[in-house]
């Protein structure tokens, strides 16, 4: 419902009721999911480079981690301004060679 106050146009909520069938919940379900994986992929490879805080979620980390493996100089630093960007290309490299079994484990065996 609208209603005007000196001149202006109020709008208020107006309830309604929809009933759908369960297939069309179901079909408008696998819609929204499709459009949040779209705008979801999109960005992530929209750059190639990621913000620490942004490293940080990819690596399900603390920002201070990306710090600490920037310190460590295992990851690089590359400077726009003020901030830090990390190639994503090299994390995605770290990620790997982290994973990596037979180098954890010549890691291990080596300090033996």
């Amino acid at each position: 419902m609208n209603t005007q106050t000196d001149g202006r146009t109020e709008l208020r909520p107006v309830a309604v009721t929809v009933q759908l069938a369960s297939i069309d919940v179901e079909r408008i379900a696998q819609r929204a999911a499709e459009i949040l994986a779209a705008r979801s992929e999109a960005p992530r490879r929209s750059s190639p480079y990621l913000t620490i805080p942004e490293a940080a979620e990819l690596l399900r980390t603390k920002r201070q981690r990306i710090d600490d493996l920037l310190s460590q100089g295992k990851l690089t630093r590359v400077k726009d301004g003020g901030r830090t960007l990390i190639a994503r290309d090299e994390l995605d490299a770290y990620l790997s060679e982290s994973t990596n079994p037979r180098r954890s484990f010549a890691g291990r065996r080596s300090a033996a």
